[in-house]
This record gives structure tokens, sequence and C-alpha cells, in this order.
């Protein structure tokens, strides 16, 4: 974990982390149900999925820090 973030700062990300976690697991939620009402044999929400995990991989990189420089 990047130890130049102020507590505060790391708080603000992770709030904005776990926003994002819950908007995309509702929506997954409402798309899974659609899913099962129009054509349950196909999986589309699994696009869905697969397009959403590297951004909220990446998120979650950026509340850590990990793509900060580095202040000498």
């Amino acid at each position: 974990m990047a130890a130049h973030l102020s507590p505060e700062e790391r708080l603000r990300r992770g709030r904005f982390v776990r926003l994002h976690l819950i908007a995309a697991l509702l929506t997954l939620l409402v798309l899974i149900a659609a899913n099962a009402i129009t054509s349950s044999r196909y999986p589309w929400w699994l696009w869905v999925l697969t397009a959403w995990v590297p951004l909220f991989a990446a998120h979650t990189a950026w509340a850590r820090g990990l793509f900060d420089r580095k202040e000498t």
C-alpha cells in the first residue's frame, strides 16, 4: 500500500471504490433479471461482467495509490 496517501485521501478513495462496487452489483442484478426474462439460454450479462472487472481492478489499484508518482 502506498504510504504517501493521507488517511483522509485513503478514506475518500475507498468510498469511491465501494460506491463503484455497489453500482456494479446492482446493475448486474438488474441485467441478470432482464436476461432471465428475455433470453435465459444465453447469459449475455457475462459480457458486462467481463468488461467491468478490469475497470474495477484498475479503480481499486488507483484507490490504493498504485498509479501515484512517489515524491522524492
